[in-house]
């Protein structure tokens, strides 16, 4: 039911008063906690060469994840008057048939809250209309349920070789893994339903697949014997260290301009819809449209389209990842003696050594990813949809001296 009067809460020509939200806890403490377990197998292949192989895992039980426990109740599959691939049109909200011309039981366009019955009291709200008339707890707005009901696991194989060979030492390390939960942290913005928690369930905001890295030192082999020629051109030291990540996911979600809101639910916590998925966003690229802000696409933007009317989208939480990176530093130095106890070590060194393009995330995690998000180039609708807008730091260089007694 709806309450006689509501909108005019305030009085005279004051703006209206929405009811207010607040927060909800547990009245009884569950600790969240973490199980860890690995086995390594280390193995001595010769004087030089020390391999180890590792499998560690981990599992959380009772991790925090909030939630609006005043949503509206969505539409369900049998009462939708929308089919796959039929979004809401923008005259839609207006009742008139020159778009999608889908009738919506329930709903009378232009109407006050109280002539909305059933499916078009979800139909109002997603066409911007006020949800705090229809949320399951009146008189309330959302409320921010905070919770310990998520989980996560982790697995991952691990491998790492060492290896010293005269003047070389080079170290070797590579993990496989894959982490999943249905909350990477309170705040998940992946968040979309309150009542399937379950459909959250993806790989974590911070999963990275593979990840390399290989270091060396090596003392080179030139002008080896002492006198001028060595004081000078001999001694010196190389050193670098070179990675290799594949981008942390992130999700696709629902920015058009019609309905941000296209459940009709007024979740006020996450996001509030996913685009749907109607192609391969791995294939037909398109070229970069050019000008000095873009660079290009990473994903084909026509493979999404807005979602079905009155759904939550069918794409889902964390189902693109972002660009790879691979990154090359390097370094010289060179020590040159003063006395015995004193000397002058002398550094080059450079960073992102062979000024290639290293992308920025298109959003999420991944360092300074979050820079992109105000952007939204991971929602659908967006000016810049699917383009990269930036990129890590071009080729680094720089030169130090330090007197070291």
């Amino acid at each position: 039911m709806n309450i006689a009067g509501y909108g005019a809460i305030g009085g005279g020509q004051l703006s209206p008063l929405s009811p207010l939200g607040f927060v909800s806890i547990p009245d009884k403490t569950t600790w969240p906690y973490m199980q860890q377990w690995h086995l390594d197998i280390e193995r001595d292949l010769s004087h030089e060469t020390v391999l180890t192989i590792s499998y560690v895992g981990s599992k959380g039980t009772h991790l925090t994840r909030q939630s609006d426990l005043n949503q509206m109740y969505p539409v369900s599959a049998a009462n939708n008057p929308y089919t796959p691939g039929e979004p809401i049109g923008p005259n839609d909200c207006a009742g008139t048939s020159t778009q999608n011309g889908v009738t919506i039981p329930g709903y009378t366009p232009g109407g006050l809250p109280s002539q909305q019955t059933g499916v078009g009291q979800n139909m109002f709200v997603a066409c911007g209309g006020d949800a705090d008339y229809f949320r399951p707890y009146l008189g309330a707005g959302s409320i921010t349920r905070i919770e310990t009901a998520s989980s996560s696991s982790y697995n991952a194989f691990e491998l790492s070789a060492r290896r010293t060979l005269g003047r070389l030492t080079l170290d070797v390390a590579y993990t496989y893994s894959h982490s999943i939960d249905d909350s990477s942290d309170r705040s998940d913005a992946g968040f979309v339903n309150t009542y399937d928690p379950g459909a959250n369930r993806a790989s974590s905001t911070f999963d990275q697949r593979h990840s390399l890295n290989v270091s060396y030192i090596y003392d080179l082999p030139f002008f080896r014997k002492s006198g001028l020629s060595h004081t000078f051109l001999g001694g010196w030291q190389w050193s670098g260290i070179t990675s290799f990540a594949t981008g942390t996911p992130f999700s696709v979600f629902n920015k058009s301009s019609v309905s941000a809101d296209n459940a009709g639910v007024g979740n006020s916590i996450g996001s509030s819809s996913y685009a749907d998925k109607v192609g391969d966003p791995y294939s037909d690229i398109p070229p970069s449209p050019g000008g000095p802000q873009v660079a290009g696409f990473l994903y084909n933007p026509n493979a999404y389209a807005a979602p079905e009317g009155l759904t939550f989208g069918n794409s889902g939480r964390n189902s693109l990842k972002n660009p790879s990176r691979t990154n090359f530093d390097m370094a010289l130095f060179k020590s040159f003696a003063v006395t015995e106890s004193k000397h002058f070590e002398f550094r080059a060194e450079a960073f992102n050594v062979f000024n290639h393009t290293e992308w920025l995330p298109i959003y999420g995690d991944a360092g300074s990813g979050g820079s992109n998000n105000s952007a939204g180039t991971n929602g659908y609708g967006a000016p810049n949809f699917m383009q990269f807008l930036g990129a890590h730091n071009p080729r680094i260089l720089q030169l130090g001296m330090k007197f070291i007694f």
